[in-house]
């Protein structure tokens, strides 16, 4: 009795002619070559009449991942995938039909051969669910990698040169192995000159050291994929008519694939990818390249913001270092002639019993008290603006007695505004008697100029191991985005409240002489509980250690 596998041998070379036939139709827009298109079908035909089972095992497994692997390679999706050996079924079903029913074989042998077909199919569709997930997790990878290239650790080509041809020129390998390219390159757009510039690239037809611009015109293969909205495929480098370079053309590539830099908003460059081989892309590569694509043109604007960020912030450097020199200048020129005008008033004073006069001496001698404490304050912040600690001239002093006494002088001028609370214990230890003064000087203007009519009240306390002082102020409080920032230089209040002058100095100043003398301050303003500033000063500027009672 004949057997499907006399059929088989008899008529498989009619099935794979009707095969093709049908199959063609499908594969044609993929510009698959005969070979091509047979691939592996000869073989699982003939492995069909063999004994193993109604599952694919051994060969016929190997021949299904093999088809596989080269369909991906050309694009077909599934669905194609599976209609090719659901075709094969039915010519070999048509095959065994169209013999004389006494030449044909069981119809079980058939089934069987259909049932090994239609598992093959199925399995199809699991390895093709698993290549999704792998290909999903390569791109991760490559994406991860190209991302490194630019921020992670430096390569051997950063550490050389960190520029964004660099970065770049790191991530053009990693291109190449995402594609399975045998080279790649980029090209960046140069605004003044509305061309494309060779910026890196790797492989074998690398030409990083033959620097090279090409226009936008559709003339030149770069200029072609810079005015597409899509990937653009060139099948042949050596024999195209448009413009590339003579190592491009010579080098062994053929098939190009070309992408724009982004697909869409305003160019930034292109890149392109080349095989050895003539083939056409797969939709899974064109993919690739595009998300590849997306992901350099982000990172290439970072780097581009990232380098103006620095070009910007070392020009405000230089801009800082510019002017501190000229307030140190400023500075250091002003306090001549504020000593001479300070010793002019004072002799002036003493050899005077006008009243009048006196009153007037006595308001220049203010006056320059208060543009002397700007000038000091205007050299510390920049001190305290850079870093530095507030030096300070140690002696043994009593906070309390600093507080009162600065408290009678600003009396003279602004009458009764002042509260003083004492302490029951000792306030004496070393510290720097000019800058607290300096220091609480400012708290009290501040709290003048920001606060209320009602009075300004200093409280004092003795602690275990520090003194404290509380410049408190009723009025509007200071509103909390600008609490974080108050005790940095050239730093003004800038709500409704407050008044116009001042350079933002006084608190900058507070901050540093708090820490100077290894202490602390800082501020509580809420609405209905006025504004408390608290400087905390540690006896002596060392660990936590009593004083002597007075």
């Amino acid at each position: 009795m004949p057997t499907i596998k006399h059929i088989i041998e008899t008529q498989g070379g009619r099935i794979l002619e009707r095969w093709a036939e049908e199959a063609q139709k499908t594969a044609s827009a993929r510009g698959l070559s005969r070979p091509e298109l047979m691939n592996i079908m000869p073989l699982y035909l003939a492995s069909l009449v063999g004994p193993d089972g109604p599952v694919p095992s051994g060969r016929q497994l190997e021949l299904v991942e093999s088809h596989l692997a080269a369909r991906l390679r050309s694009g077909f999706d599934l669905v194609e995938l599976q209609s090719e050996f659901a075709l094969l079924g039915r010519c070999v079903f048509q095959a065994w039909a169209a013999v004389p029913p006494e030449e044909r074989c069981d119809p079980l042998e058939v089934d069987r051969i259909l049932e090994v077909v239609h598992a093959s199919t199925m399995l199809l569709s699991d390895m093709f669910v698993r290549h999704l997930l792998d290909d999903a997790q390569s791109e991760k990878r490559f994406s991860r990698l190209i991302r490194q290239a630019f921020t992670g650790e430096p390569s051997d080509v950063l550490r050389k040169s960190p520029t964004l041809a660099g970065r770049l020129g790191a991530a053009m390998p990693i291109v190449m192995e995402a594609l399975g390219a045998a080279t790649a390159a980029i090209l960046l757009r140069e605004p003044m000159t509305e061309k494309l510039v060779m910026t890196a690239s790797a492989g074998i037809a690398d030409e990083r050291l033959t620097q090279y611009a090409r226009s936008l015109a559709l003339s030149s293969f770069a200029g072609k994929i810079a005015s597409c909205d899509e990937t653009t495929t060139l099948l042949d480098a050596e024999t195209t008519e448009l413009d590339v370079t003579d190592n491009l053309r010579h080098s062994g590539i053929h098939a190009l694939l070309g992408v724009r830099i982004p697909l869409q908003r305003e160019l930034l460059g292109v890149m392109y990818v080349g095989l050895r081989e003539h083939r056409p892309f797969s939709a899974r590569e064109k993919r690739r390249i595009e998300a590849i694509a997306e992901q350099l043109a982000l990172l290439i604007e970072n780097v581009e913001l990232y380098n103006m960020l620095e070009e910007r912030i070392a020009a405000l450097h230089q801009e800082q270092r510019m002017r501190d020199v000229l307030s140190s200048i400023l500075v250091h020129d002003l306090r001549g002639p504020l000593a001479a005008a300070r010793v002019a008033a004072q002799m002036a004073d003493r050899s005077t019993e006008d009243p009048k006069l006196k009153r007037w001496t006595s308001t220049v001698l203010r006056s320059l008290d208060r543009t002397e404490r700007m000038v000091s304050d205007l050299l510390d912040a920049q001190r305290v603006q850079a870093g530095e600690r507030l030096p300070i001239a140690r002696e043994r002093c009593d906070v309390l007695d600093i507080v009162r006494d600065l408290v009678a002088e600003l009396s003279q001028q602004h009458g009764d505004r002042f509260v003083v609370v004492a302490p029951e214990g000792p306030t004496t230890g070393n510290f720097g008697c000019e800058e607290l003064r300096r220091a609480f000087w400012n708290l009290a203007s501040n709290a003048l100029k920001y606060g209320s009519a009602d009075p300004v009240r200093f409280t004092v306390r003795s602690l275990p191991d520090q003194v404290e002082v509380e410049v408190h102020n009723e009025g509007p409080p200071i509103p909390a985005d600008e609490q974080a920032t108050l005790f940095e230089p050239f730093t003004r209040a800038r709500h409704e409240h407050a008044s116009p002058g001042g350079w933002g100095l006084g608190l900058a100043v507070v901050r540093g002489v708090a820490e100077a003398h290894g202490g602390s301050v800082d501020v509580v303003s809420a609405r209905g509980r006025g504004t408390s500033f608290t400087m905390r000063l540690p006896f002596d500027g060392e660990g936590p250690r009593r004083p002597a009672a007075r």
